[in-house]
């Protein structure tokens, strides 16, 4: 059968062909993603190269590319962009969290990408830090999620996920965008749950 490297391999091209697929062929209804934001590359990241994203939009492509780089269904990143920021790269919360995954200065200088105002810093931060979360966690979306949130530790505390108002609003916000995006409930995303070769 395949190694690892190539067993990986297989799934990033699987996850990446059926993803392109329901953004191509999406049915009324289901959400767009319209972000203005589409330049910039993090440092030490692979710029987007062609476009071998044929029915995504210029933002979706970026995301794609993203994720997919970090090893994690696009769809869930996607969901969580909108969840957390609405797509404005300029979004700031009132605990200091910023732009379009809503990542903490200090977690994106955790994952080696210190600015986390750039639109596309941000976007790969936020993806190395909930492929992070997923390999934490065993692959369990809900609860890497909910540490997504409510940080990892809240959730290594209860044991599961953390009975806060704010955490599970922001799962099943997460989980209804996901279902848009590609039909399948938040349970469908564990099976592109990070594995470290799966950077494509």
């Amino acid at each position: 059968m395949f190694g690892g490297r190539q067993a990986a391999a297989v799934w990033g091209c699987f996850v990446l062909g059926g993803l392109l697929a329901l953004l191509a062929q999406r049915p009324d209804g289901r959400r767009q993603f319209h972000s203005q934001w589409i330049e910039g590359t993090p440092r030490g990241s692979v710029p987007l190269e062609g476009d071998p994203f044929a029915g995504a939009s210029p933002f979706e492509k970026r995301v794609i590319a993203t994720a997919t780089r970090a090893g994690i269904d696009p769809a869930l990143v996607l969901a969580v962009v909108e969840t957390e920021s609405g797509q404005e790269a300029g979004a700031v919360s009132p605990k200091g969290a910023l732009g379009l995954m809503q990542v903490l200065p200090e977690t994106a200088a955790g994952v080696g990408l210190p600015d986390a105002a750039d639109p596309a810093t941000n976007l790969e931060a936020g993806c190395r830090y909930l492929a992070a979360l997923l390999e934490s966690f065993g692959g369990d979306v809900e609860l890497a999620l909910a540490a997504y949130n409510a940080g990892p530790g809240a959730v290594r505390h209860w044991g599961t996920v953390p009975p806060y108002q704010e955490t599970r609003t922001f799962i099943a916000r997460v989980a209804a965008t996901y279902k848009q995006l590609t039909g399948l409930d938040l349970a469908g995303a564990t099976r592109f749950a990070y594995e470290p070769s799966a950077v494509l």
